[in-house]
């Protein structure tokens, strides 16, 4: 049996959490075109036959802009510390964009066994992907270069072979049932935060965090009372809308994929506070951002 910690590190919106989500078969991790989407380390469990693998799914690498944003960049170094190995996710740009180029900057610095993933490869010409993989090959940093598509699947087979290889001999970390050691109540949170950011536009989600007050769950229903806080008043009437609007379109929202995720009726009940620019409080984010 081999085993091991695998970190996934990439710039915001590269498509960490997808691979992941399809990795495992399940979606675990919340997916939107947003930047700042994935806040928390989670831990995807893939066992097989032969391996157990944990994988963290990190925050985006970025440039942080406040404490949120610094701490978030905490999470991605105090990871690399623990994992048997560091997977760079790339996108499928023939040329590299200012972040990516920071990431590929950590990776320099990065002491751990290192393979690199070309995502959304299904994009790409044959051609153009041939220049891609010679391109990170050459960059000599990297044990393997692996092309993947989360859409379509290909080129998982190949990672997951690629992943064993470099595994440690080791234990079943956790049952092999288990997919994540993340509690079902953070991950109808998390579900709960990706309305929000999608049916919202601009800043306002960013500064959106919630917080589970009541949770109460039975064999058939599980009972939520959320609390919402807010950056600023004025964000209030926006996120409520018209009539209750909108809030209403993302609380059902939020219900339908709860409900599909743990195949039970879900009631969910929301109040929003104000905890003025918690982003630029450490204390605060320290205690939120676990």
């Amino acid at each position: 049996m081999r085993s091991g910690f695998v970190n996934l590190i990439g710039r915001p919106n590269v498509g960490k959490s997808s691979i992941l989500n399809h990795l495992i078969g399940v979606k675990l991790s919340i997916v939107t075109d947003r930047p700042q989407t994935t806040r928390k380390s989670m831990k995807f469990i893939y066992t097989d036959e032969r391996s157990q693998i944990i994988f963290f799914d990190n925050p985006g690498f970025q440039d942080p802009k406040n404490k949120l944003g610094q701490e978030m960049q905490n999470i991605i170094y105090n990871n690399m510390k623990d994992a048997d190995l560091d997977i760079y996710v790339m996108d499928n740009s023939l040329e590299n964009g200012r972040l990516d180029n920071k990431v590929l900057d950590l990776a320099r610095e990065d002491k751990n066994k290192k393979i690199v993933i070309i995502n959304k490869c299904d994009l790409l010409k044959e051609d153009e992907l041939e220049m891609l993989i010679q391109k990170y090959k050459e960059l000599d940093l990297f044990i393997d270069v692996y092309p993947v598509s989360a859409v379509t699947g290909y080129g998982f087979k190949e990672l997951l072979d690629g992943i064993y290889n470099i595994m440690p001999e080791g234990p079943l970390y956790y049952d092999e049932e288990m997919i994540t050691d993340t509690m079902t109540r953070e991950i109808m949170e998390e579900i709960l935060r990706e309305k929000f950011l999608i049916f919202l536009n601009e800043e306002i989600p960013h500064g959106i965090n919630i917080e589970t007050e009541e949770y109460i769950e039975d064999e058939d229903s599980i009972s939520i009372r959320d609390i919402v806080y807010l950056e600023r008043e004025n964000h209030k009437a926006i996120v409520i809308g018209k009539n209750g609007t909108m809030i209403n379109r993302i609380i059902n929202a939020a219900k339908k994929d709860m409900q599909e995720f743990t195949n039970k009726k879900v009631r969910l009940k929301i109040d929003i506070k104000i905890r003025k620019n918690w982003r630029k409080n450490i204390g605060i984010v320290k205690s939120w951002i676990k």
